[in-house]
């Protein structure tokens, strides 16, 4: 299996970029060696002391938590770990297997595997409180720097910065106290849970390493190959579906600063601290449907030229599509447990029904997965169009 260009028809020497990607793939391939390791560590650590197992104390629940004594959970963990290493170790030793398929295919069986039985809806959790708060961080520092190098567009952001706030005070009672005890609260519980933090990091990473070497392997394919020219071709309508995703989720926590919240307490039973984690939450879900955007705007292409240094540069590839299949890889791996656990043993159908559409993670993480895939390929194309 190979992961770099094609070779000539003598055989004799790649052409094209083929050393840029055959380092790239041997970078993929050490990855895939260390996070398997990783992956095996962990289930060594839980067959061996099971009270580390985030997955006993359910504070992290995967489909097979949910069917499943913990220690199964733990051999499945060390299971794919050794498997990981082993066909890892393969692709360092010979980059040009020949059996390219069988490879890809056992790349995306582990991808899947990994996804599935180790996946935590916790997951999507952690990674959208992380993500709440960078997105309310990068938005000030945005207004601030759009204030200075193009007004216009800066006083625009400021005066809907100050609408939600305003909103946020006068009708929905958000104060100073609420915001304190929001970030203590929010302190003190990524203290807590780093830990399981660091597990969580350790999948999505798995899953995804494998996830790149399957695509790698399989887009070699003429099936492969026609599949991402058609991405390519309706990479826009992909995009917009993704960006579709997290808006449900965002009008429902924008409906908190008003008289008719969605999915929340009244207003005169909202207290002050919840209403900051909705507010950070909800901006986290309204910059990701920006950012998806991003893949199909001249922005996504070259970086706003109001941005200090780099502004009018072309945006590496890299940059956006490292964050994006992150991002893509958390959705996936979190929707199968979200949708089991919400809606298999739920009392209320309709209520878990109406979970999984404001939070519709069984869309947006496929619809995410194949708009930066569509990007990537658009991108790469592009650069050998010249």
């Amino acid at each position: 299996m190979t992961f770099t260009a094609s070779s000539t028809a003598s055989g004799s020497h790649p052409i094209g970029p083929s050393r840029p990607r055959g380092r790239l793939a041997r970078t993929i391939a050490f990855t895939a060696v260390v996070v398997s390791a990783a992956t095996t560590g962990l289930g060594l650590v839980w067959v061996l002391a099971p009270g580390l197992n985030p997955f006993a104390d359910g504070t992290m629940t995967s489909l097979l938590s949910a069917v499943a004594a913990p220690a199964a959970v733990a051999i499945a963990a060390l299971a794919l770990g050794v498997a990981g290493v082993a066909l890892a170790v393969l692709l360092l030793l010979d980059a040009r297997m020949p059996h390219r398929a069988l490879v890809g295919l056992g790349a995306a069986a582990l991808a899947l595997a990994v996804g599935l039985i180790l996946g935590s809806m916790g997951t999507i959790a952690y990674a959208g409180y992380l993500f709440g708060l960078a997105a309310v961080v990068a938005g000030v520092a945005t207004m601030v720097v759009t204030l200075v190098r193009t007004p216009r567009l800066g006083l625009l952001l400021l005066a809907v910065l100050l609408a939600v706030l305003a909103a946020a005070v006068w009708l929905a009672g958000l104060t100073i106290d609420g915001v304190t005890e929001f970030a203590i609260a929010f302190g003190d519980a990524l203290a807590a849970h780093a830990p399981n933090i660091a597990v969580s990091a350790v999948i999505v990473v798995d899953a995804l390493v494998w996830a790149a070497i399957a695509i790698s392997a399989l887009r070699a394919a003429s099936a492969g190959q026609r599949f991402e020219s058609w991405l390519v071709r309706h990479r826009r309508i992909l995009t917009i579906l993704a960006a579709l995703g997290p808006v449900p989720y965002a009008v429902a926590r924008v409906s908190w600063l008003t008289p008719w919240p969605l999915f929340g307490p009244m207003p005169e039973d909202l207290p002050p601290s919840l209403l900051a984690t909705g507010l950070m939450l909800g901006g986290g879900a309204v910059a990701a449907s920006v950012l998806t955007l991003g893949l199909i705007l001249p922005w996504g292409r070259r970086f706003p030229r109001w941005m200090p240094r780099i502004g009018g540069r072309s945006v590496p590839a890299a940059a956006a599509v490292v964050p994006g299949s992150i991002a893509a890889g958390v959705i996936c791996i979190s929707a199968a447990p979200m949708f089991v656990t919400t809606v298999g043993g739920a009392d209320a159908p309709v209520d878990a029904l109406l979970v999984n559409l404001v939070l519709p993670l069984w869309f947006w993480g496929p619809m995410l997965a194949l708009a930066v895939w569509a990007y990537a390929a658009w991108r790469r194309d592009e650069v050998q169009r010249g």
